[in-house]
């Protein structure tokens, strides 16, 4: 219990009395006027105690799921009951853990007498991990206004954690992934060409290729019909993610390493989806982890699982070690999605010698996250896209843009540079922004698919 701004407002006002009645009247009067009107404010103060509803009389319920997505807005709500004879006006505090982005606290509101009264505000996870929200405290005023109860309501078991981004998952988060990649001139589309499996026979277009005239239902139909064909089913896609240093820099408050994480749990949706079996793999120094591609049900709940657990090493890739470890538990031919940084050409160079273990047998695609805000610098744009100028504070300035610029373009032509040593090694590379890797990812895999390459 505490007393309120209106209790303190109340005490200047007999101060205020005291001091008048001793200008007016001397000494008797300022004790008489101190007296009556302090007993007057204990009174009150007495009043307020004794009428004011006891703690106990106040019920709260936090719902939030169990599962959160990371980097995704969700909803707490907190259900209040009031069960005494007086509407309270209640205020809400929720003990949120670290790494979590909090919206607005709910304003405070009355709850009657006998009844619920439901709050709620929104909050962001930024880190994947187990969380315990381990309080709320609910606050009210009196009767009168003079004291403030508060209620703390202990919560230690409510524990949430966040996984990679579900909420993508969605079929509202697929459909709307499907017209991204249909924005982005990449459709699942059927085959025209005498690979994958055989799909549909439908009429002769202007160029399709004369080698997939169907000639006995040419004959049949009396004009000329074509073979489709649509990609292969059942294959096997993996996705090895390098946790080690270099992913543990930051783009929006999140680390590349979700970003990672959150393209190869959409990926796995997608090609769980469309029939093909998906593992994945994780690896720093060492590897962490690892899960056989397959499609069976509860895969992506294993895969969920695995990607939950990750954790990010201050130690180097030893990309040998993972390749190694890879085609130890991998003997089918696979489409390899190699998450990582490369940040100049010897680590490329070492990248490409620890593939070679898997050329023979598997098709590698290297998937390289860049830093956009870079690409921005060195085509003389801000952050927000505009076009950047010299500095307008004197020399000082231009010379930080110019030392800025260059060292971006720098950036820009080592990274073009690392994508020509994987090129030549017979590596794919898909070298991406960090919040559109995820678009990216699916796109190249479909790619592969239509290509026939895998």
């Amino acid at each position: 219990m505490s007393v309120t701004k209106r209790f303190a407002l109340l005490i200047a006002v007999c101060a205020v009395l005291t001091a008048a009645s001793g200008f007016a009247g001397g000494t008797g009067f300022a004790v008489a006027a101190f007296l009556i009107s302090n007993s007057v404010a204990v009174v009150l103060l007495i009043y307020d105690l004794a009428a004011t509803p006891n703690t106990d009389c106040l019920e709260a319920e936090r719902n939030l799921d169990k599962k959160l997505s990371l980097n995704h807005e969700h909803t707490a709500e907190i259900s209040v009951r009031n069960t005494s004879d007086h509407s309270l006006n209640v205020e809400i505090t929720d003990d949120v853990p670290d790494y979590f982005e909090v919206g607005e606290m709910p304003k405070p509101q009355p709850v009657s007498a006998h009844s619920f009264a439901s709050f709620s505000y929104k909050l962001k996870p930024l880190k994947r991990g187990e969380y315990r929200f381990p309080a709320l405290t609910l606050r009210y005023p009196g009767v009168l206004g003079l004291i403030r109860r508060t209620k703390t309501v202990r919560t230690e078991d409510a524990i949430v954690r966040v996984y990679p981004n579900m909420h993508d998952l969605s079929e509202y988060g697929i459909a709307a992934l499907s017209q991204n990649l249909l924005v982005n001139g990449i459709r699942q589309v059927k085959k025209t060409a005498d690979a994958g499996e055989f799909s549909t026979l439908r009429p002769y277009l202007e160029g399709d290729n004369y080698r997939l005239i169907n000639w006995p239902a040419t004959a049949r139909a009396g004009s000329l019909i074509v073979n489709t064909f649509s990609p292969e089913r059942n294959q096997y896609i993996y996705a090895m993610i390098d946790a080690s240093r270099v992913m543990n820099s930051r783009y929006r408050n999140v680390m590349i390493l979700d970003y990672a994480i959150n393209a190869s749990f959409l990926l796995a949706d997608y090609c769980i989806r469309g029939g093909d079996n998906f593992g994945a793999q994780l690896f720093a120094s060492e590897v962490q982890s690892f899960v056989k591609a397959e499609k069976r049900a509860g895969q992506m709940d294993r895969i969920a699982e695995l990607f939950f657990a990750a954790k990010s090493s201050e130690n180097a890739a030893d990309y040998e070690r993972a390749m190694e470890a890879f085609t130890a538990n991998v003997k089918r031919r696979s489409l390899i999605f190699v998450f990582t940084q490369l940040f100049n050409a010897e680590e490329a160079l070492r990248f490409a010698g620890a593939v070679k273990v898997l050329m023979g047998r598997h098709l590698v695609c290297a998937v390289t996250i860049r830093d956009p805000r870079l690409y921005d610098c060195a085509c003389g744009r801000t952050e927000s896209g505009e076009d950047g100028g010299a500095g307008k504070k004197g020399g000082h300035d231009e010379t930080d843009d110019v030392y800025r610029k260059s060292a971006a373009l720098k950036y820009v032509k080592d990274r073009e540079h690392i994508s020509d040593i994987l090129k030549n090694a017979g590596i794919l590379n898909l070298d991406s922004d960090p919040d559109k890797l995820s678009l990216s990812a699916v796109s190249a895999y479909l790619n592969i698919k239509n290509r026939g390459l895998l």
